[in-house]
């Protein structure tokens, strides 16, 4: 195999792929307005127009990177319109989820414009009874499905916003809030209104206000099976200054947002139920998105399926470096995440997939061979309890090695990385997340230590390199364990002082040590350590002991580091001073 752009011939499936993208399930996305409408279109390829018997007008399409067609129609605002164009849209496409994506108006000072709040609960705020006592509210409420709430939140601890559009990156980062929605029939525009009073007295954990969430979740309960979903942007406040706020472009803004955190659950949104009989168990077509040698950045994704000496593999995307290739001379390296199709008897089973084409003329005898290497690491798994070694395949010019990636068994998805767990931006400190970062880590420095001890590193960490699998953490692979230190190499922000060109100290086990380092002073800080600025000094919910082993392992000097053992103890230590820290003052 040369590349993976290579196409498996579906022998034991007994469909083409071209059939089995036919088969895929459809999610019906719905919005109220034309601008809510474009933020979704502009992600959908391959549309087709679909008339519903009742004249209603959709665009299917899909998006590369989901196994989901989407079914998009605008519905026009209010509840009673939407909840009669869902209702035959369910049915038409027998949809397997219901989003309603679009706009809507803030209630709570804390969520601002540009925001995305996702609708935990959906209450119908014109339930009641009018009487000469006043209004008594008759609340009618909807929540979301479970495993529809899991996958908002794991949404959002997840990149969320791998779909926003390319070009229109967010001033700032939207928050995503997955809090109650009130739903009626009126256009709100000031928080001093009759209306607004009457949803902060009887539904004051409201935090925003549309015109359709509740149409839609009416009709979609009528369907057990459907999931239902409501996302909404923030696009004014709800008061005088909704205009003014129209005016200077909230509502594509908040659109977009929208339409990107609802891509980002559509993508690890799985089809209800057990597979079709035709299909393959599990077989689930994520379309891998990175660059190739052209910087093509969809080649890739029109090609996804990977075959191994008989073994089929579907590419995933994901977050940093997960799918990659790189060219360094006559060496092409290429990485990515897969789910293992061809796997007897392994239900939701995935690999890790490295692989080296060397293409040029072979170096003389004790010269450096990039095939070799990939085969010692291989090697080197399997004596220094790295991951399980699946698959090591070899032809003249190409090897491939594929080792095991855990699976979530809840979700039945591959367990995430690290990169989920460190804050994007600065935050306080929470100590149970910091407890689950700097427990794993000491998982992590005893793998490094074992390494150590045969005079091997591993050189190459960073968030998506260590795998997250409940409470343990793991490396996914031996990074450059199996290649001769050089300078320059691991470039990036995680690169050590000693990598970088002219330092005169060969990079080795205290690399690692500092790199181990950089991602503890990330969690704490949500930032990489800057030699420009002051070191790291601590905050009320962080222990000594844990801010002195960050310290000790970021110094410049790779000798002035402690060794692996000595930092796996000190992070122990500091796990055990997190555990017993009385939470924070709220």
């Amino acid at each position: 195999m040369g590349a993976w752009g290579q196409v498996v011939h579906a022998r034991e499936w007994g469909f083409s792929l071209g059939e089995a993208r036919g088969r895929r399930p459809t999610v019906v996305v719905l919005t109220a307005l034309q601008v809510e409408y474009e933020a979704v279109r502009r992600h959908l390829t391959d549309v087709r127009e679909d008339e519903l018997p009742h004249g209603t007008l959709a665009d299917v399409g899909r998006v590369p990177g989901l196994n989901w067609d989407v079914a998009l129609v605008e519905t026009g605002p209010t509840n009673t319109r939407a909840a009669l164009v869902t209702q035959p849209a369910i049915e038409y496409f027998n949809a397997a989820a219901v989003l309603f994506v679009g706009v809507a108006g803030a209630l709570a000072d804390d969520v601002r414009l540009g925001d995305v709040v996702v609708a935990r609960k959906v209450y119908g705020y014109h339930g009641g009874r009018e009487s000469v006592d006043g209004f008594a509210a008759r609340p009618d409420a909807w929540e979301p499905s479970h495993d529809m709430d899991q996958l908002v939140r794991s949404a959002r601890r997840k990149h969320p916003w791998a779909f926003l559009s390319p070009g229109a990156p967010p001033a700032q980062e939207p928050h995503v809030h997955f809090e109650p929605i009130a739903s009626g029939d009126v256009l709100i525009g000031s928080r001093d209104s009759e209306t607004v009073r009457r949803i902060r007295r009887h539904y004051n954990d409201a935090v925003a206000v549309d015109m359709e969430s509740h149409g839609i979740t009416h009709a979609a309960r009528m369907h057990r099976t459907v999931r239902a979903l409501s996302i909404r942007g923030i696009s004014d406040h709800a008061d005088a200054s909704k205009a003014m706020a129209d005016a200077g472009g909230s509502q594509e803004t908040a659109s977009r947002h929208a339409a990107a955190f609802a891509l980002r659950v559509l993508r690890d949104l799985r089809p209800p139920g057990p597979p079709p009989r035709e299909q393959p168990r599990g077989a689930s077509v994520v379309v891998v998105r990175g660059p190739d040698l052209d910087n093509d950045s969809t080649a890739w994704g029109k090609r996804p399926l990977v075959t191994v000496d008989g073994r089929d593999y579907l590419l995933y995307e994901g977050p940093g470096d997960l799918p990659h290739e790189t060219r360094d001379g006559d060496v092409v390296r290429r990485q990515a995440l897969a789910r293992v199709v061809s796997a007897q008897g392994r239900r939701d089973s995935y690999a890790w997939l490295r692989q080296v084409q060397w293409d040029g003329p072979r170096a003389g005898q004790g010269a450096f061979d990039p095939l070799a290497a990939l085969e010692e690491e291989a090697r080197l798994c399997r004596a220094h309890r790295g991951p399980d070694v699946l698959q090591l395949s070899r032809s003249a010019n190409t090897v491939t090695l594929a080792l095991d990636w855990p699976a979530d068994t809840a979700l039945g998805h591959p367990v995430q990385t690290l990169h989920a767990l460190l804050p994007e931006r600065p935050v306080p400190a929470d100590p149970m997340r910091l407890w689950s970062v700097v427990n794993g880590l000491a998982e992590v420095a005893g793998a490094l230590e074992r390494l150590g001890s045969e005079g091997l590193s591993h050189r190459a960490l960073h968030p998506t390199a260590l795998v997250v699998n409940g409470s343990r953490m793991a490396l996914r692979d031996l990074g450059l364990a199996a290649v001769p230190p050089r300078p320059g190499e691991n470039p990036g922000p995680y690169q050590a002082p000693e990598q970088r060109y002219g330092s005169g100290t060969r990079p080795g086990p205290a690399t690692d040590v500092y790199q181990l380092g950089a991602l503890l002073h990330q969690a704490l800080t949500g930032r990489l350590p800057d030699p420009g600025l002051p070191p790291y000094r601590g905050a009320p919910a962080v222990p000594d002991s844990l801010v002195h082993a960050v310290a000790s392992a970021l110094r410049p000097a790779p000798q002035a580091r402690p060794g692996a053992r000595s930092l796996r103890l000190a992070l122990l230590t500091a796990a055990r001073d997190l555990s017993s820290a009385p939470p924070p003052r709220r």
